[in-house]
């Protein structure tokens, strides 16, 4: 719980951010021309956006160590769950992912008397459905 606490104002300030941004990401994705015409400074904004995303990453990692296939993957299957609109694809992966790693971490520690490593299970899950995203054919 020490280590929560350190790391909880960390990640609450990079979250909020990033929720509060999520429809300036959408008008990122238009382009630069088309952000300034809607009154977005594209450059201070992808700044904000990384540094936020930087924060809440390192404070993560601090805390769990390298659990990589986490964020690989439960973005991409948001985003095939709620669609491209960051609106609702930025909440939808705060909560999956951290479902996710909930759930994972309950199996690791209950499916043997010895625990697994996390990040091998992670890996079980993350390894083949990031090889079906690399090779599916996208729809046109």
């Amino acid at each position: 719980m020490r280590d929560i606490g350190m790391v909880f104002p960390i990640m609450l300030i990079g979250c909020a951010t990033l929720f509060a941004l999520r429809w300036r990401i959408n008008i990122l994705t238009m382009g630069d021309d088309e952000a300034a015409t809607m009154g977005v400074n594209a450059r201070r904004t992808r700044i904000v956006v990384i540094v936020a995303a930087t924060l809440v990453t390192a404070a993560s990692v601090c805390v769990t160590g390298m659990i990589g296939w986490v964020g690989l993957v439960i973005p991409h299957l948001c985003r095939m769950l709620v669609g491209a609109d960051y609106r609702r694809l930025i909440p939808a992966s705060m909560l999956m992912g951290a479902s996710f790693l909930l759930i994972v971490d309950d199996v690791a520690r209950l499916a043997t008397t010895a625990e697994i490593p996390i990040g091998i299970l992670t890996a079980f899950v993350g390894a083949p459905f990031f090889l079906y995203l690399i090779t599916r054919k996208k729809k046109l």
